[in-house]
């Protein structure tokens, strides 16, 4: 049976967005700012929006970075290729990816894509700026810091999207996945204005964690494998 691509190019991407959005490396660290900028503003008359002002400028810090990496990829697979070979080699990146992140759930311990540990104490210093480009740069890093986490599912987007017929046009796909992208993270900001709603996202984030990566994992297995039979 032939799937055309072009059918489910926009349900996968929609899809793949969201459930990239609730990646565990983010979700956490967006958690952590969230809370430690509670108690910078919390004694602030205007507290509330100043939370929403600073979450926002880190989760676009965060929303750039990624549109800029897919952007620079997909141009690179443009000009470059052709064929479907990098297509193909994305779809089973993305599985051996899923594989590897399934791992923690059945096997835990040390997990091998995560943030660096190295990159901690400095995620932690621009957080603690609250300055608009420290704000950003907060989000740009850890945007760069939490593609290892999810990576498969932005790589088998991307090589989905070399198969569209312009470059164009899977630049917007990409905008549209981006957007879904950050969709569970601005909810979660939306949601934060009280303080015993993000003790209750904080506890739930640490006991499903492991569930988070099951989910991104086998969805990146299966992302790579309707790749693999479009092409």
């Amino acid at each position: 049976m032939t799937i055309d691509p072009q059918t489910l190019t926009l349900p996968l991407v929609i899809t793949a967005g969201l459930i990239d959005g609730f990646n565990p490396c983010a979700f956490a660290v967006l958690l952590l700012f969230i809370t430690f900028t509670m108690g910078m503003l919390q004694m602030q008359t205007n507290y509330r929006y100043g939370l929403m002002k600073v979450g926002s400028i880190y989760i676009s810090g965060i929303f750039v970075t990624y549109v800029l990496i897919g952007v620079g990829i997909l141009s690179a697979i443009s000009f470059f290729s052709t064929t479907h070979a990098v297509g193909k080699a994305a779809g089973f990146i993305s599985m051996i990816l899923g594989v590897v992140i399934m791992k923690d759930f059945f096997i835990p311990g040390s997990s091998l894509l995560a943030i660096p540990g190295s990159m901690h104490a400095s995620i932690n210093n621009w957080i603690k700026r609250t300055t608009v480009p420290g704000v950003f740069g907060a989000g740009v890093l850890v945007g760069l810091c939490t593609v290892p986490c999810s990576g498969g599912i932005y790589l088998a987007v991307i090589g989905l999207l070399s198969l569209q017929s312009t470059l164009s046009q899977g630049i917007l796909y990409l905008l549209l996945y981006n957007l879904m992208l950050i969709v569970p993270l601005v909810a979660v900001l939306l949601a934060s204005t009280n303080r015993a709603v993000v003790d209750k996202m904080v506890a739930w984030q640490s006991r499903n964690k492991m569930r988070m990566k099951l989910l991104m994992g086998s969805f990146m297995v299966a992302m790579g494998f309707v790749i693999l039979e479009i092409i």
